[in-house]
């Protein structure tokens, strides 16, 4: 009997609901060659879910995810319709937020590949890419800067404002972060760098600090500290140094974005967002690094490899199938070894290379499942 998996496919806005429907399709490929049986459900999410039912996380799109093994995110926000809404009704903070609250997503996971066939991608100089960059952005989710209290605007005498937010982080959370930043890098080339600015913050004294306890349970890991600074100069200076990067929430938020440009484009980016293990499942939200792209929306223009590889993900880390997780990697690396490109990836002095577009991308990959 074939193994089954719920899935909630939220498409959100932009090209959200182009880019989920290659994965959709990449999936189905992965239904049918690995024996597994998916149950993938759509719901609105976002500008989309405002329009449907009200709200950017309707009540019925939140059960859903209740009922799912994992989520599959597209993207939410429309830069021309987000200040129409109070900023806390708006879908990043209503949608994207509430799910990494409401589930306990406390461990977001990005990995950084750049592939040799798309080192013209990348802005760095050939001498700086070394034999490839390959590096796992492990970011802690859920506390932080963006989540700590008090965080308010508040009037001053005499006139002005005054905008207070809070970096607050608890040593169980720096634990459990730092557990699956090292857990991560026993599976890889077994290096961690710890970011923080503990020459300056609090917050960056206790992180330096339960880091370095918790990495005594993994002798077989080299630590090293970073403060974040030297990290983001470090990522454009040598990118190769780098395997697992520890970051706090606002840390990880940037860098993980200055790492992703080291792989010529955020559609090659994907993400996942990750809870508690509970016996053998790990609930998760997989989402692209990119925003909506709202430019490109509709034009059959947008990268969905993000999106593809973030099914990927899904695929091993919620449900522990590592042999079709490792279908979708190599059927992505085929297809661009191939040489076919969406915009955001192509130079046209790659005599190899040949445009495509989203739907055209989705096919090439699904098709390289099953072959």
């Amino acid at each position: 009997m074939s193994k089954q998996y719920k899935i909630a496919a939220l498409a959100g806005d932009g090209i959200g609901p182009e880019v989920m429907r290659e994965a959709v399709k990449v999936l189905r490929a992965v239904e049918k060659k690995h024996g597994l049986s998916l149950e993938i459900t759509e719901a609105p999410v976002g500008w989309a879910g405002i329009d449907a039912a009200g709200k950017a996380l309707p009540d019925a799109t939140l059960e859903l995810c209740r009922r799912s093994d994992a989520v599959l995110f597209g993207s939410v926000g429309l830069p021309d319709r987000d200040p129409t809404i109070p900023k806390e009704e708006r879908p990043e903070r209503a949608a994207l937020l509430r799910l990494r609250k409401e589930f306990g997503l406390f461990a977001n996971l990005r990995p950084v590949v750049l592939s040799k066939a798309l080192a013209h991608a990348c802005p760095l100089q050939p001498e700086r890419q070394g034999d490839g960059i390959d590096i796992l952005v492990v970011r802690e989710l859920t506390g932080g800067m963006y989540f700590g209290r008090p965080k308010t605007i508040e009037d001053l005498e005499g006139g002005g404002k005054r905008a207070i937010d809070s970096m607050v982080y608890t040593t169980a959370e720096i634990e459990r972060i730092a557990h699956v930043g090292f857990r991560a890098a026993r599976l890889r080339r077994k290096k961690l760098t710890s970011i923080d600015k503990a020459n300056v913050l609090e917050n960056g004294v206790l992180w330096r600090d339960v880091v370095t306890r918790v990495g005594k349970e993994y002798p077989d890991v080299q630590l090293e500290h970073m403060f974040v600074d030297n990290g983001a100069m470090q990522l454009v200076l040598k990118p190769t140094q780098f395997d697992v990067m520890l970051c706090e929430n606002m840390f990880g938020d940037i860098l993980s974005d200055e790492a992703a440009a080291l792989a010529g484009s955020l559609g090659m980016l994907p993400s996942a967002s990750l809870g508690q293990t509970t016996g053998e499942k790990t609930f998760g939200v997989y989402e692209p690094a990119g925003g909506t792209a709202p430019d490109i929306a509709g034009k059959n223009l947008a990268n969905p490899i993000a999106q593809i590889a973030s099914a990927g993900l899904m695929l091993q880390y919620s449900f522990g199938e590592t042999a079709a997780a490792t279908a979708v990697q190599d059927a992505i690396a085929k297809t661009i070894a191939a040489g076919l490109r969406t915009g955001d990836i192509f130079s046209s002095q790659d005599a190899k290379a040949r445009k495509v577009g989203t739907s055209e991308m989705g096919d090439a990959i699904a098709a390289a499942i099953g072959a």
